[in-house]
């Protein structure tokens, strides 16, 4: 099934974001999504969209399984090439923690797999826990966001969690329209105009990539986010019930506030009912 996705989210993404996500961020991250979904060390988790493994490999030392799962062929070669070495937590990571750290009864190698988030070949109940970080599950139109939530329910057992992370719309309608151009590392320039439409919650972004040999790198990505009061329905429909709504600053306060417009995103914590 072909998408705009392939063109994107190939070199112009990760090559343009590649010195943004530092293994200390991704160590961050990983540790909100096990601490919200609650990752024991026996638990088979679902990394969808996993990219090229920033979360997958950190988290696979505290679980029993971690599968990567992600369309791109390119992004899996390069996560499974990003193997921390001993005592590492991340891909390219650079810790001083020693050998046998983990928590996990597993091999704390993932599992990586090729499929696309729209037909997945998980078995109904295989899944304690799930996640999805930055937008990467809903990147179709609402009918088919609403159908890939219900897949994703149908491989997690009763009582296991989701996690989805996106931007947070109610900060996105303050400022509909952003800009935004820097120079890479190489010497390189990346350019990004993003338009959000409060409407129908869709944030189109044009990025335009160029190396510093001229070479140029373009492409859009259209990303569905949805707002606080549409994620109740949303849930209902997959056959998933709202934990609660929260963001990456608040994931750790007890208790945690609703993100209002001021939070930097939005992380929904469903789980499927027993």
């Amino acid at each position: 099934m072909p998408h705009w996705t392939d063109a994107y989210y190939g070199a112009l993404y990760l090559d343009s974001v590649a010195d943004l996500l530092t293994p200390r961020l991704s160590a961050l991250e990983a540790e909100v999504i096990a601490s919200l979904l609650g990752i024991g060390p026996a638990d088979r988790v679902l990394d969808l969209a996993c990219g090229h493994g920033r979360h997958a490999w950190p988290l696979a030392r505290r679980a029993g399984r971690v599968i990567g799962l992600e369309r791109s062929g390119a992004y899996l070669a390069r996560a499974a090439s990003n193997r921390p070495r001993a005592g590492e937590t991340g891909p390219g990571a650079t810790g001083h923690a020693t050998r046998g750290t983990g928590t996990g009864t597993g091999t704390g190698i993932p599992l990586w797999v090729r499929a696309d988030v729209r037909a997945l070949p998980l078995r109904a109940g295989s899944l304690d826990a799930a996640f999805s970080w930055y937008a990467s599950l809903f990147m179709f139109d609402d009918e088919t966001n609403a159908r890939c939530l219900a897949d994703l329910a149908r491989a997690l057992r009763p009582g296991g969690r989701v996690l989805v992370h996106h931007a947070n719309p109610l900060r996105l309608a303050l400022e509909p329209r952003d800009a935004a151009r820097r120079t890479l590392p190489d010497g390189g320039t990346v350019e990004e105009v993003s338009v959000f439409d409060p409407a129908t919650g869709v944030d189109r972004c044009s990025r335009r990539l160029v190396r510093r040999s001229g070479a140029v790198l373009a492409g859009t990505a259209e990303l569905r986010y949805y707002k606080p009061s549409e994620w109740g329905p949303l849930s209902e429909r997959a056959g998933l019930h709202l934990v609660e709504l929260t963001s990456t600053t608040d994931a750790g306060r007890i208790p945690r506030p609703a993100p209002g417009p001021e939070a930097p995103d939005l992380i929904a914590l469903l789980e499927k009912p027993r």
